[in-house]
């Protein structure tokens, strides 16, 4: 039985309802989500009716215009019963037509605090377009500097005693508000947590870069100081300034660095640094920031490097730049980019 599904094998419809991460990937539904959770299913087929009533009632509960048969919702409604070891006779009947009557009486029986603020607060998101930059300033006061092609999600109307958190895919600078100024024990709401696919990153006050593209999650602190729960390892990192983590889920490596936190965050600038970088490294961040298919005619072509500064403002002028710093042909169809010799 694979590690990361073990805590799943007994799960009910109720379970799944109360897990923060279940209900976050049918909010925010991406790649990783589906990989996971569609993994899940292949790992514990008795699981997937679970998954399936789970993830029609966290829609319903999403407030999403999706409509259900009657018979669909009666069958659901007796499974969460049957699983949450309930009798029907303590609830509000639910042969209603109003749907959003059945949510009600959900949070009653399974006691979902999570399901609660499901109901009551949708999480605001946030996603950039191929090649767009976005400053979002969140309801603390903190700021979010998003990336090309990157996503954040937060609540608009956090509780005055909860910790300040957010969800984010993609790549993001983070200049958070300083709560705690007293030197006294840390606070609830004075927390500040980053919630990654497989890492929850958590500060006080401090500037850092946060980079989830493809299999590889990063972390590069550049002032204060954070620690870093990496869930699939059960592990703890605490960085200080000109520090890095990295987790693979991939190959499932952790490490953590040095780096240069001001290269890393340049991006925000217009700017990207390139040191002996890559042709294959390079066509990552076309690839990941500008939303090209980059197709290479000749292999070798993938080991030439470059080093320097280019400005990004301009996708066009930065394709010619690297043509010329690479000595290579770029050729642009639709949004398909061809490299080959000159």
């Amino acid at each position: 039985m694979p590690d990361q599904y073990a805590k799943y094998h007994q799960y009910s419809v109720a379970d799944f309802m109360l897990d923060e991460d279940f209900l976050l990937w049918i909010k925010q539904p991406d790649a990783s989500g589906d990989a996971f959770w569609n993994g899940l299913a292949l790992a514990h087929p008795h699981q997937t009716g679970n998954i399936s009533d789970a993830s029609k009632l966290a829609a319903a509960l999403n407030m999403q215009k999706d409509v259900v048969a009657e018979s669909e919702k009666t069958r659901i409604w007796q499974s969460v019963l049957a699983k949450a070891a309930l009798p029907a006779g303590n609830v509000v009947a639910m042969r209603r037509s109003v749907w959003w009557m059945a949510a009600a009486a959900i949070i009653l029986i399974i006691g979902g605090f999570v399901a609660y603020r499901f109901l009551q607060t949708d999480l605001e998101s946030i996603k950039t377009a191929w090649g767009e930059k976005r400053s979002v300033t969140l309801p603390d006061g903190s700021l979010v500097v998003l990336n090309a092609n990157s996503q954040i999600a937060f609540d608009p109307h956090p509780q005055k005693n909860a910790p300040r958190e957010v969800w984010m895919h993609g790549e993001a600078f983070f200049e958070v508000v300083h709560k705690n100024r007293t030197g006294t024990p840390v606070q609830e709401a004075e927390r500040f947590i980053v919630h990654l696919p497989n890492m929850n990153v958590e500060v006080l006050g401090t500037t850092f870069t946060i980079n989830t593209r493809r299999e590889q999650e990063q972390v590069v602190l550049q002032t204060g100081s954070v620690k870093v729960q990496v869930t699939p390892k059960h592990e703890t990192v605490y960085l200080k300034p000109g520090e890095s983590i990295s987790y693979n889920s991939d190959k499932k490596q952790l490490s953590k660095t040095t780096a240069n936190a001001t290269d890393a965050a340049l991006w925000k600038e217009n700017q990207l640094k390139f040191d002996n970088t890559p042709l294959n490294e390079i066509i990552k961040l076309v690839e990941d920031n500008y939303g090209y298919k980059v197709e290479v005619t000749d292999s070798s072509l993938l080991t030439r490097t470059i080093g320097g500064t280019l400005s990004s403002e301009n996708e066009q002028i930065l394709f010619k730049a690297l043509e010329n710093m690479l000595e290579v042909k770029i050729t642009i169809t639709g949004k398909t980019l061809t490299i080959s010799r000159q």
